[in-house]
């Protein structure tokens, strides 16, 4: 997951893989320690980015299933039961969500990208569930202004190599909307192509969906959609 933001809007793009984890015990023998993990590729049609009360942006990244059912399910339903009294700010949905998540059994190991525009100022807000803390990434003390930048979760090991070196950084205080949509989507390509040489397991994979979000809208430039062929 992706989040770009910069003066004009925010942009948030996501992959669609969803992997798991087989554990291959000693048939003759059930509670022997696993003597085998085996990681699979369970999905490429997962749903990662949602658009919440028509107005807030989400990106999920970590556990794609809780209690064997996808993460889609949960994100519908928290929002469902929060129609009669949607969340006032971008903050209050982080904290919404990270009180629903924490009160689900297991808690899911997750991070969450929320994004919004509240008076007309960006929002842009990390949520941890397992590590209980939401924490506004957008925003800087010192200058006591929103700032501009990029904000990652997931397998980022890829992106964090492309920005290791701060002199090649795109310039995010003056990048356009357009710009932020495209470097988005390039970051998760970069690293969809580059675990494809790489000597582990890729963990990204799958169509890429991007939403906008701006003072004035908050919309799907592409999300996958069901179909039959």
């Amino acid at each position: 997951m992706v989040g770009v933001y910069v003066p004009t809007g925010i942009v948030l793009s996501g992959d669609s893989r969803t992997t798991v984890t087989q554990t291959v015990q000693d048939q003759t023998n059930p509670n022997k320690v696993a003597i085998q993990t085996t990681n699979l590729v369970l999905s490429d049609a997962t749903y990662k980015l949602f658009l919440l009360h028509k107005r807030f942006g989400l990106g999920i990244a970590g556990d794609a299933l809780i209690n064997d059912m996808p993460i889609a399910h949960y994100v519908e339903k928290y929002e469902s039961s929060s129609q009669a009294k949607p969340p006032s700010s971008a903050q209050a949905l982080a904290n919404d969500l990270l009180q629903y998540f924490t009160a689900l059994s297991p808690i899911p190991d997750l991070t969450c990208i929320v994004a919004g525009y509240d008076s007309g100022d960006p929002w842009v807000m990390s949520v941890d569930a397992k590590g209980n803390a939401t924490k506004r990434v957008n925003f800087d003390l010192q200058t006591n202004r929103p700032n501009y930048g990029i904000q990652a979760a997931g397998d980022t090991a890829v992106i964090a190599r492309l920005l290791s070196q701060q002199q090649f950084n795109p310039p995010f205080n003056v990048m356009s909307l357009q710009d932020a949509v495209d470097f988005s989507r390039h970051l998760i390509r970069s690293t969809i192509d580059q675990l494809r040489f790489e000597p582990r397991f890729a963990t990204v994979g799958g169509p890429i969906d991007t939403m906008l979000i701006t003072d004035r809208e908050t919309r799907f430039l592409s999300r996958k959609s069901l179909s039959a062929s």
